[in-house]
């Protein structure tokens, strides 16, 4: 029969075992080369957003759709890309795009991708507005590659809040 001290140091072992994966997670992750190319998919985000719209829009599956955490409702595709395209011609411009992935699942054809980001604006007038949110992306693989379906965002609060 075993003693306490034996079970006990299997119980820690076994609870150090299973929280090592998430102290890994985001921490130079070792990511597959299947998991690798849903990040790749949208590790640019608005990047170049200015001079070629519709290759960034492409991005984004026809039927995607954008919720931000608390919003009533979803916000569809056109809806959503008419007004980022109105907010760029307006004459902003995306000056960085950090991303952080947390997490990628795939289960066939469909990846949720969870990440980090922060995104670096200047606005028409040159003010800079700096934007940090988590997101869970869902994706779809087809032919092309993989497509963003849904996004889901929760705005972070400045560092300095």
């Amino acid at each position: 029969m075993r003693d306490s001290r034996t079970v006990l140091a299997g119980a820690a072992l076994a609870c150090a075992m299973l929280a090592a994966p998430a102290a890994a997670i985001g921490d130079d992750a070792p990511w597959t080369a299947e998991q690798q190319a849903v990040i790749d998919a949208v590790s640019n985000g608005p990047l170049g957003i200015e001079s070629d719209f519709d290759a960034w829009a492409d991005g984004y599956h026809a039927d995607w759709s954008y919720w931000r955490a608390g919003a009533d409702a979803v916000r569809a595709r056109a809806e959503h890309m008419g007004l980022v395209r109105d907010y760029i011609e307006s004459g902003a411009r995306v000056e960085s795009f950090e991303m952080t992935p947390i997490d990628v699942i795939i289960r066939n054809e469909v990846a949720l991708l969870r990440y980090a980001a922060t995104e670096t604006l200047r606005e028409a007038d040159g003010e800079v507005r700096v934007v940090r949110y988590a997101s869970a992306d869902t994706l779809v693989r087809d032919a092309g590659g993989w497509q963003v379906l849904a996004t889901n965002i929760v705005y972070l609060p400045d560092a300095d809040d």
